[in-house]
């Protein structure tokens, strides 16, 4: 009962974090122009990470692109939940023309979404660790790692090794001291919870220190959201 629960709620999370990224940052749909604008940003971006421009420069530039592949990526896979497939020809066509290039968006054939590019965002907090959006870019490489990870059981990820989930639990430790407005912190919790129940389970962490981190978070996520889902999610993981 309880595993069955966690599983529906994990993908109930998954599946919002889309619906609200998609009505925060993208159209309603593409059009001619929305997608010619997509596509010279990019282009826009990569000179520039071409060129010898200073590091901080070349930095923002990576850290665009991610943003700007997360955003088409949220429109995309808002077709494939909502349709089961990428509808409209100018969608279609951003695909497509993305698919030429390095900025390609793979689909996964483990749960039928589109996947992000985490390079960039890698690269970005590697040319400048000290830029005001490298808080931002953890979180979305911490939150993008984590849902492309697992179909529907989180404690069964589909590749990750135990080096992965070591760095995404050190970024998680990092991000909750962040002060930065887009960083959320709910769900930096609620993620790195999770991971800490991983680590007990692939036991690459000690269960005592692991359980005392989640008992930690568990009570942060009491204090600060009481009402939220996550909640009980990670109480029915620590059962399973």
């Amino acid at each position: 009962m309880k595993h069955s629960f966690s599983k529906k709620i994990i993908h109930l999370f998954s599946c919002a974090a889309l619906l609200v990224a998609s009505s925060v940052f993208a159209h309603d749909s593409i059009n001619a122009e929305g997608r010619k604008n997509y596509l010279a940003k990019l282009q826009e971006w990569h000179t520039t990470l071409s060129s010898s421009a200073p590091v901080p420069v070349r930095a923002k530039a990576q850290y665009q692109i991610a943003v700007m592949l997360d955003e088409i990526r949220d429109l995309f896979n808002q077709d494939v939940i909502s349709h089961g497939k990428i509808k409209g020809i100018e969608t279609s066509t951003l695909l497509s023309e993305l698919g030429r290039g390095e900025d390609k968006l793979e689909l996964s054939t483990k749960t039928g979404l589109y996947i992000a590019h985490l390079k960039p965002y890698r690269e970005a907090i590697r040319l400048d660790p000290k830029a005001t959006f490298v808080d931002h870019a953890r979180y979305m490489l911490l939150k993008s790692q984590f849902y492309d990870s697992f179909s529907d059981e989180p404690l069964k990820p589909i590749a990750q090794s135990k080096e992965e989930l070591a760095e995404m639990i050190t970024i998680g430790e990092a991000l909750l001291k962040s002060k930065d407005a887009l960083v959320n912190m709910e769900e930096v919790r609620f993620i790195l919870a999770v991971h800490y129940i991983q680590a007990m389970v692939q036991k690459s962490l000690p269960k005592e220190e692991a359980q005392k981190k989640v008992n930690k978070l568990l009570q942060d996520l009491r204090k600060d959201s009481p009402q939220s889902l996550k909640i009980p999610t990670i109480e029915a993981l620590q059962q399973q």
